[in-house]
């Protein structure tokens, strides 16, 4: 009787096996390696907006920016989110030369607002779009804290967002003198001289001399 032996697997194919396992290996450690110097973008903070964010005291503001205009007029734009149970003052002031008109409000509690909305605008100010504007965050209380805010240009979603018309000085009337003389001088001199001279003299003299001589 013949006996039939079974192959035995060839050496080849347990290299291949090794080699595949190994290429395995080598790729889990590349990856590894990336994610340790390319970390996952979701996990990094970033901006997904074109303002800026700042925090002061229990104030929560975010996509804060300024609406330029080529006049050096600027609007303030963004969300301003009062977290704390007591009402708080919040300031904006350009950092520099500027004038800024309306640039303080009053948030309540839990009250959120849009500061679009408020007439927060500066005047005067180099706020062209694509620039970058320093601006100090004051609220009270709270403290301050400085913001680089970049200025975009008024279109698109900002098309709307133009500062308040300046206010116009109703003109006073100046009061009216109307002299009005009204002079009557007629004098009116009557002279009546009538002299009237009525002499009546009458002289009635009666000597009657009586001597009676008794002897």
């Amino acid at each position: 009787m013949r006996r039939i032996l079974a192959n035995s697997p060839a050496p080849a194919s347990r290299s291949r096996r090794a080699a595949a396992a190994l290429g395995g290996l080598a790729v889990a450690t590349l990856a590894s390696g990336c994610m340790v110097f390319n970390p996952v973008q979701t996990d990094v903070a970033y901006e997904p907006a074109d303002g800026v964010s700042a925090d002061v005291g229990d104030l929560a503001i975010r996509d804060l920016l300024l609406v330029g205009s080529a006049e050096g007029t600027a609007v303030v734009s963004g969300a301003a989110f009062n977290g704390g149970t007591e009402p708080v003052t919040l300031q904006v002031t350009p950092q520099g030369e500027g004038a800024g008109t309306g640039s303080e409000i009053k948030l309540r509690a839990r009250e959120q607002v849009d500061l679009s909305t408020k007439g927060l605008h500066f005047d005067g100010i180099d706020a062209k779009p694509g620039s970058i504007v320093p601006l100090a965050v004051t609220t009270q209380p709270g403290g301050t804290t400085i913001v680089n805010v970049p200025v975009v240009l008024a279109t698109g979603p900002y098309a709307s967002l133009t500062a308040p018309p300046a206010p116009t000085a109703s003109p006073t009337s100046e009061p009216t003198a109307t002299a009005t003389a009204t002079a009557t001088d007629t004098p009116t001199a009557t002279s009546t001289d009538t002299p009237t001279g009525t002499s009546t003299g009458t002289s009635t003299e009666t000597a009657t001399p009586t001597t009676t001589a008794t002897s």
